[in-house]
């Protein structure tokens, strides 16, 4: 070996890399095989950095001064239709509130009741690419359709279980969650854990080829025996975690160890992804039964943006102030991490909308421009 030779190749390179801004050594994500799965894992830290988002505000829905009809009461969540409409599913009000791009309100959807296109509990909404609005009630056990205008089109039941969230992929195919106890499990009159399966399924938004793609484990509920016939039911801060893309893939586990996994079209499980994390303490840990020591590793929000990417919201304790969110690539890979004041519904157009509660305690549904900026 030519000692000299290679001394100066090592300190070329560390010339280089004091010389050459953003010379940095290649991301360590590493890719490997457990238990026949392929799975992506990543460092603590993202490939790009981390960064804090800047909001620029550019418009508001919901607030005083217009129609009574038109303010939020009790919003759910938010979808953005191609033509910038915006749909707000309102619990306190049992319908769904629409306003247009340019902030005035447009018309309300839905009214309260158990008949062909009423609502019984305001549930999961999704839009799609012709217009429609397809809603979810789960106290109905049914999904009902609207025209883009507002005017009931038809329903389909779901009454094989408990319903309880809905998504849309980029071929109007939509994806129902239904969430039941895992076989039987015999109560006592003192707390016990019961196991839990979500279970995914798809079907087209007339009700029809309904399949069933696959199962979420690991989930758990308390529960125990009160009098003749009754139950107590306790637990739900660790669950199952999903989402469907614009492809079809379905992205989802379980939050209490920072890993999910991604699914074809038809449900096949193609990886294993995650990063490397230390769990925040449960303030409320005690040792009781079902309680975890940490908080789970991130909550239910999973947005994509639009290239694909999943925006996983961290979980955080009472003294956290804004959002953090974990940013992956479509194939695993640990991209960025944002610091937010608001929590994100939806990407559109190169815009964030968003959620609010004012200092009055009023909700809006706001538009804003987002730009990060890096935290080096």
């Amino acid at each position: 070996m030519n000692t000299q030779r290679t001394l100066i190749a090592i300190l070329s390179g560390a010339a280089l890399a004091a010389a050459v801004p953003g010379f940095q050594k290649p991301y360590p994500v590493t890719t490997s095989t457990v238990s026949g799965v392929k799975t992506v894992m990543n460092p603590d830290y993202p490939r790009d950095g981390r960064f804090t988002a800047v909001l620029t505000e550019e418009m508001s829905w919901g607030g005083e001064g217009g129609p009574d009809s038109s303010t939020l009461n009790r919003p759910l969540d938010l979808q953005v239709d191609n033509q910038g409409r915006v749909y707000v599913p309102d619990m306190g009000d049992v319908e769904i509130k629409v306003y247009d791009g340019a902030g005035d309100f447009l018309r309300t959807i839905g009214r309260q009741g158990q008949g062909p296109g009423e609502i019984d509990m305001p549930g999961d909404m999704v839009l799609l690419s012709d217009g429609r609005i397809c809603f979810l009630d789960g106290q109905q056990r049914r999904v009902t359709v609207f025209s883009a205008e507002g005017s009931y089109q038809s329903s389909f039941p779901v009454v094989d279980g408990y319903f309880r969230a809905l998504d849309v992929d980029g071929e109007n195919r939509l994806y129902l969650a239904k969430w039941g106890q895992q076989g039987e499990a015999r109560l006592s009159s003192e707390f016990r854990e019961v196991s839990y399966v979500t279970a995914i399924y798809r079907t087209n938004a007339s009700g029809k080829d309904m399949v069933h793609l696959l199962d979420f484990l690991g989930e758990n509920m308390i529960k125990k025996a009160v009098g003749e016939g009754g139950v107590v039911m306790a637990g739900g801060q660790y669950t199952i975690v999903w989402a469907a893309d614009r492809k079809g893939r379905i992205f989802g586990g379980y939050n209490e160890t920072y890993r999910l996994g991604a699914y074809d079209s038809s449900g096949k499980l193609e990886f294993v992804f995650g990063r490397e994390y230390t769990g925040l303490p449960n303030p409320r840990y005690s040792g009781a039964v079902g309680q975890k020591k940490t908080l789970p590793a991130f909550t239910r929000t999973v947005v994509f943006d639009e290239e694909g990417n999943l925006w996983l919201e961290l979980a955080k304790n009472a003294e956290t102030k804004g959002f953090t969110y974990d940013v992956f690539s479509p194939e695993g890979v640990f991209l960025k991490q944002v610091a937010i004041d608001q929590r994100i519904r939806q990407f559109k157009d190169g815009r964030i909308y968003c959620l609010v509660e004012s200092e009055e305690g009023l909700y809006l549904a706001k538009r804003f421009r987002m730009e990060l900026k890096s935290l080096l």
